[in-house]
């Protein structure tokens, strides 16, 4: 069935064309964003859609407004940069890996660790990161391992076959696994990789990497289960982000503040990574809203926005 074309109808059509055109976007991408699939908006382009062509053009036109501000807005991404935080990260993981010990990282929420972990992955490898969910299990965990590793994983596997099937594979290689937010893990967990760890004969190093609350996690396994943490043999605490390393990360957004501002911004930020991230954002946008330099005004503005 052939649909009608209006005025609405051609002009939504060719705005559509012209950003598949341009590979901006694609009809699986425009499905998604609406909800709906890729045929139904095949079917429109080509005038074959035979359904509720206003409710779909509603659609479509809120889509095309999304993408219109999200071009319109100026998105940074931060580049990555040295820090002391990932330095010692970096140096944590590399005696684990090298030398087949088991670690741990602990330090305040958004100072740059996980940003570590995935370069330290991108630069190395035989590295497996695992991201636990909160309470995440012995189960949960061996199958994410599984599927970085690409070893047979499923969901009725006796958890034992899971285990013997990644020995198998890493047993003889020298792999580094890290556990980031590993606050969020039980106390079975860390059984299961001090057995897994002790099995490789020190060809895979562990780190465990988290907040705070990891070091109390960390007690506690070692008031109850000595066996685990008398392997842990290396712990680094984790500090804020230096003062010249928030100048790097400012520097990025905001080439030509001046270092007054600077270091107005690392202070109001705690010289944490993910304030600093945050505020940079709301800066940015200030800034380009109103036609306006970067100011004290401006970042204590963004602040006030911000819970910190």
């Amino acid at each position: 069935m052939t649909m009608q074309t209006t005025d609405r109808t051609n002009t939504i059509q060719q705005k559509l064309n012209e950003l598949i055109s341009s590979k901006k976007t694609n009809i699986t991408t425009i499905a998604k964003g609406i909800n709906k699939s890729p045929s139904t908006v095949s079917q429109y382009l080509s005038n074959n859609y035979g359904g509720k062509i206003n409710e779909l053009e509603n659609d479509l036109s809120a889509y095309l407004n999304l993408f219109k501000k999200h071009e319109a807005a100026e998105v940074k991404k931060l580049s990555y940069i040295e820090t002391a935080v990932s330095k010692r990260i970096y140096n944590a993981a590399n005696l684990c890996h090298i030398h087949g010990k088991m670690g741990a990282c602990y330090g305040a929420p958004g100072v740059g660790k996980t940003t570590a972990i995935k370069e330290y992955q991108r630069i190395n490898s035989g590295v497996l990161v695992v991201d636990p969910l909160e309470n995440s299990s012995a189960r949960q965990v061996l199958r994410q391992l599984s599927e970085q590793l690409k070893v047979s994983y499923y969901n009725s596997m006796v958890l034992d076959d899971v285990f013997n099937n990644i020995i198998k594979k890493i047993e003889n290689n020298k792999h580094l696994i890290i556990l980031d937010e590993a606050e969020n893990l039980k106390i079975e967990v860390f059984k299961v990789i001090r057995k897994l760890y002790d099995r490789t004969n020190n060809n895979c190093g562990v780190l465990f990497v988290g907040t705070t609350e990891l070091k109390m996690l960390l007690l506690k396994v070692q008031s109850g289960f000595p066996y685990i943490s008398s392997r842990i043999g290396y712990i680094e605490k984790l500090d804020t982000i230096k003062p010249e390393d928030a100048s790097k990360l400012i520097s990025q957004y905001f080439p030509n503040a001046s270092m007054e501002l600077i270091k107005f911004l690392s202070k109001q930020a705690n010289l944490i990574a993910r304030n600093i991230q945050n505020m940079l954002d709301l800066c940015l946008d200030i800034t380009k809203s109103n036609n306006i330099d970067l100011s004290i005004d401006v970042i204590e503005a963004a602040k006030d926005k911000l819970l910190i």
